[in-house]
């Protein structure tokens, strides 16, 4: 996930959630030299290729794509072509299963009191959808989704990264693990931490358990800038009952405002009918 142009205080498998801000990116060179074809590929598959730049995601070596989706080289070969867009809420082919299932989710230690009581609201919103999944906190690490702290790059024009998701469920039914979010932003050594944590925590979890951006289709609603997200190989499936145009404040948007924004009835029908 993404924080748009207002703020300047620094959202495994396939697309994630980040949160930018309007910054340049310190090393420009890297993005220019980018091998063609994996540009090309990803092209095709509907992504805009403007920020992409070669990353490492808990020591697997990728390519993050419009700030806030990590691929490795051999996902990208195994994408097929985008089948269409749409706008509003959609899922991915994949979803956490079985129904009932208890998902653990570990929050790294070395994050402060702020952080983990805005990790302890973001699995409450879900919780208190009484949701065919629920989200529990776990001891340590190796959890079903493990969130950590990480300094993330910043990226050519799209600001800076403040959460990234390994991406969606996978043909298991198990989450996308682990969540990384900018120690930069949510772990300083100095200063508070930003009013969205709890937001930006819940959006990647989003991601992890099988959401798409709700604006996925014309990033521009939310990050000011046009971009299409595509089918990507991974699906986006429409989910029946909710708005059929970008909802303002939805947990789902490709980059926040910096604000804390729980669930809209949008998103709650969204969770509820999926889960």
């Amino acid at each position: 996930m993404k924080s748009n142009h207002f703020l300047k205080f620094a959202l495994s498998a396939v697309l994630v959630g980040t949160i930018v801000v309007s910054c340049e990116s310190e090393n420009n060179e890297e993005i220019d030299v980018i091998d063609t074809q994996v540009r090309a590929k990803l092209e095709s598959l509907g992504f805009n290729t403007d920020n992409l730049t070669e990353d490492s995601l808990n020591g697997v070596d990728g390519f993050t794509v419009e700030g806030d989706i990590f691929l490795t080289r051999d996902q990208i070969n195994e994408m097929a072509p985008a089948s269409g867009v749409g706008t509003e809420h959609y899922r991915t082919n994949n979803i956490v299963g079985p129904d009932g299932r208890v998902v653990s989710v570990y929050m790294d230690a070395a994050f402060n009191s702020t952080m983990q009581a805005a990790f302890d609201d973001a699995i409450n919103r879900y919780n208190s959808l009484n949701l065919d999944i629920t989200f529990q906190r776990a001891n340590s690490s190796g959890a079903d989704i493990d969130i950590l702290s990480q300094k993330l790059k910043r990226v050519r024009g799209g600001g800076v990264i403040l959460g990234r998701s390994a991406g969606f469920p996978d043909a298991n039914g198990d989450p996308a693990t682990p969540i990384v979010l900018n120690s930069d932003i949510y772990n300083p050594r100095r200063g508070g931490i930003p009013a969205d944590a709890a937001t930006v925590i819940a959006h990647e979890i989003g991601h992890a358990i099988g959401f798409r951006h709700t604006d996925y289709d014309q990033r521009e609603f939310s990050c000011g800038r046009a971009g299409n997200e595509g089918d990507a190989g991974v699906g986006a499936v429409y989910i029946p009952g909710t708005p059929t145009g970008p909802e303002a404040g939805s947990w789902m948007l490709a980059c926040s405002n910096g604000t804390n924004r729980p669930f809209t009835s949008g998103d709650q029908t969204a969770l509820t009918t999926v889960y």
